[in-house]
């Protein structure tokens, strides 16, 4: 049995440009889930969609994430025994999608 976890983060950057920014910024995030132990197994990118796995803990966790134009929302199916880690979940992919969406000014 598994529990979905969703997660939306609103930006300013047009559906074009998120995506742009979530592409480039997905070997940051390969980086940083190697740091906790973790490996991006699966990356399959189709239009505006994301679908992905992670191995941790002995466990693939499966999800996806969906750009919109105001939004982009990330939806993972937990495991049961991974379950209790949704809300420290939450607060990272938050963080690090934020970082990932900042609106960075053009230079002039």
């Amino acid at each position: 049995m598994k529990r979905p976890v969703t997660i939306t983060i609103s930006h300013s950057l047009g559906r074009e440009a998120a995506r742009q920014r979530l592409q480039g910024g997905v070997g940051k995030v390969r980086d940083k889930l190697g740091s906790f132990g973790m490996q991006l197994v699966e990356e399959t990118w189709q239009d505006d969609t994301l679908q992905f796995g992670v191995a941790a803990l002995g466990h693939t966790v499966s999800g996806k994430i969906e750009v919109e134009d105001a939004l982009v929302r990330v939806e993972v199916m937990l495991p049961l025994m991974l379950a209790i880690f949704a809300e420290k979940l939450k607060l990272g992919v938050e963080k690090q999608a934020q970082i990932l969406l900042e609106h960075k000014p053009t230079k002039a």
